[in-house]
């Protein structure tokens, strides 16, 4: 009796290896399939500093499956968005070309730091690292630019200033233009940051706000902390060697850049407050010469 049930269980032992010899495509389908299934992906909830505001450019409504280029710095734009430190997801058998346009899009570290002035100070990246693997994973780590105690002295500081300059009667554009005036009479331009020799942290809000030396990304990082607190769509603008803030006032994009307010303007002559792009350029076209069909000026 026993050595009948051997010989069934040999049998029924062969008939699936035949099953899947015959049909390993297929079942090697399903596996893949299954690897690539949104299920797989692990959503996380964002944070408080997530922007709801919808982008030309970029737009918040991501089931992080990628088709194409602009799915892919989409997945990476809403990672950045959501304030995720670590995020992982899968290229679909369809998609051809998606390991290399991964790897071209996440190794473009001009791109990244375009990407990365859409969303909230507090959740850009200081570094970003993609790991690819062959079966189709993309791993995605974020180090963001600002720690937690960063963060906590910085929101105290805000807090601070929003109290001081008593805006809850204030207008809009009388809201950012105290905040404005605030921050530049209150930080002085960091000639040392220029080449790395700085003993302050004038590349962020924190140097810019709590210690008063700022480059442009200092002051850029500040303001655009402000006009997220104030609920005002904003990002920041960049060209080769400088960075602004663009805000969505009025119905209107509008650019305003502090920093040119503040080392070119010693009375605070605000040439560069909320300006239409036509006028920036006639001041300057050189340094404030940024991608225009990347920064788009529309909703």
């Amino acid at each position: 009796m026993k050595k009948i049930g051997n010989i069934l269980f040999t049998l029924i032992l062969l008939g699936i290896i035949w099953l899947v010899y015959n049909n390993i495509e297929s079942i090697s389908s399903v596996v893949k399939s299954y690897l690539v299934n949104d299920k797989k992906i692990i959503i996380k909830d964002d944070n408080q500093y997530t922007r709801e505001f919808e982008y030309i450019v970029f737009n918040n409504d991501e089931d992080f499956i990628p088709y194409n280029q602009d799915d892919i710095m989409n997945i990476f734009y809403n990672v950045l968005n959501n304030g995720w430190t670590d995020f992982t997801f899968y290229c679909p058998e369809s998609y051809v070309d998606c390991l290399q346009d991964v790897e071209t899009i996440a190794f473009d570290n001009e791109l990244l730091s375009k990407i990365n002035n859409y969303v909230h100070p507090f959740n850009s990246f200081y570094n970003l690292n993609t790991k690819i693997i062959s079966n189709g994973e993309i791993k995605i780590n974020v180090e963001h630019k600002y720690n937690e105690g960063k963060i906590y002295t910085l929101e105290e500081k805000v807090n601070l200033v929003i109290s001081e300059l008593n805006l809850d009667d204030k207008s809009t554009i009388e809201k950012i233009s105290l905040i404005h005036d605030y921050i530049i009479k209150n930080a002085e331009y960091d000639n040392a940051g220029i080449d790395g020799s700085t003993m302050y942290d004038s590349t962020s809000a924190y140097g810019c706000l709590l210690e008063g030396f700022s480059v442009c990304s200092g002051y850029s990082d500040a303001m655009a902390i402000f006009l997220d607190r104030l609920d005002i769509p904003n990002l920041k603008v960049s060209s080769e060697n400088h960075v602004w803030n663009l805000v969505y006032l009025d119905n209107e994009w509008l650019h305003l850049d502090l920093t040119w307010d503040d080392t070119n303007n010693a009375k605070y002559n605000n040439n560069y407050f909320l300006i239409t792009k036509e006028k920036l350029f006639s001041l300057d076209d050189k340094e404030h010469n940024f991608d225009e069909s990347f920064f788009l000026e529309g909703v």
